[in-house]
C-alpha cells in the first residue's frame, strides 16, 4: 500500500489540527455527558480523540476511518490502550456510519472532510444533516479552519480543494440556522498551531531521512513542501477554531 504525507505527518499528534488535546477535552466537557453516552468520531485518523473521550466521559464512541492505514493504525493503537469494549472502528464514510447508528449523544468532527456525506459542504446543511443524528439535547463538538479575513483568490482555490470554509462568526451562524445552539467558540493561539505544524514536519523530515529511496519519498515531500507553503502563505488568513453546538 502506497505511503501518504498523513499517514505519516499525523502519527505523533494527538489531535490532527491546529488543537490541544486538553482543550479538546474541556470542551467536550461542556456537552454533561453521562457514563455509558454514545459518541461518534468522525475521520478518526489514529484514534487518540476516541480514547480520550472513551476515558474522560466513560463513553461508547464509534470511531469512523475511511483510510485503511490509519483506521488500522486506530484499531492497533485502541487494541493496546484496553478500549475495545468503549470504542468500534468502523472502515466506511461517515454517512453510512450515522445512517445505521440510533441517534447520539455526540457528535465529533474535527478537520473531517465532508462529514455529513459526499458533495455537502455549505455550512448549515452539514450542520443541519448531522443534527438528524444527534439525540436532543446531543452535541456537536466542530473543530475547523475559518478564514480570518478574506485571502487571495490563489490561496482560497489551494485549501479549499477539500473542503469549505468561511469566518469563525459564519460557522456560527450556520450552526444557529441548523437549529443549534452555540455552547462555545473558541479559536487556536499560537502555541496549538505551533505544535500542529512543528510535529507534522518533524515527522516528515524524520521519515524522509529515514527512507531516502522509498517509492512514495518524492509525492510525501512534495505535498509536505505545498502544506507547508500554504500555512506559510495563508497565516495571516488561516484561523483555526473549535466549537460545540448543541441540538436544543
Amino acid at each position: 500500500m502506497r505511503v501518504a504525507f498523513h499517514h505519516i505527518a499525523y502519527q505523533p499528534l494527538a489531535v490532527c489540527n491546529a488543537l490541544s488535546m486538553e482543550r479538546l477535552e474541556a470542551t467536550a466537557a461542556r456537552a454533561g455527558l453521562r457514563p455509558g453516552a454514545t459518541a461518534m468520531d468522525i475521520g478518526c485518523a489514529y484514534g487518540e480523540v476516541s480514547m480520550r473521550l472513551a476515558r474522560a466521559f466513560d463513553v461508547r464512541v464509534t470511531a469512523v476511518e475511511l483510510d485503511p492505514v490509519m483506521a488500522e493504525g486506530a484499531e492497533a493503537r485502541i487494541r493496546a490502550a484496553g478500549l475495545t469494549d468503549r470504542i468500534t472502528v468502523r472502515r466506511e464514510t461517515s454517512a453510512a456510519a450515522l445512517t445505521d447508528h440510533a441517534p447520539l449523544d455526540l457528535i465529533v468532527a474535527i478537520g473531517s472532510t465532508e462529514p455529513a456525506g459526499r458533495g455537502l459542504r455549505e455550512p448549515a446543511a452539514v450542520f443541519s444533516a448531522l443534527a438528524a443524528h444527534l439525540a436532543p439535547g446531543g452535541a456537536l463538538l466542530w473543530g475547523d479552519l475559518f478564514w480570518k479575513d478574506e485571502p487571495p483568490a490563489p490561496l482560497r482555490q489551494l485549501v479549499e480543494a477539500s473542503g469549505y470554509y468561511v469566518g469563525h462568526d459564519e460557522w456560527q451562524a450556520a450552526a444557529r440556522a441548523a437549529g443549534l445552539e452555540v455552547l462555545s467558540a473558541d479559536i487556536s493561539g499560537d502555541a496549538e498551531w505551533a505544535v500542529y505544524r512543528t510535529g507534522m514536519e518533524t515527522a516528515i523530515a524524520d521519515w524522509l531521512d529515514a527512507h531516502p529511496n522509498h517509492p512514495d519519498a518524492q509525492t510525501v515531500a512534495a505535498t509536505a513542501n505545498r502544506i507547508k507553503m500554504m500555512f506559510d502563505f495563508g497565516a495571516p488568513f488561516l484561523g483555526f477554531g473549535l466549537y460545540l453546538f448543541r441540538k436544543t
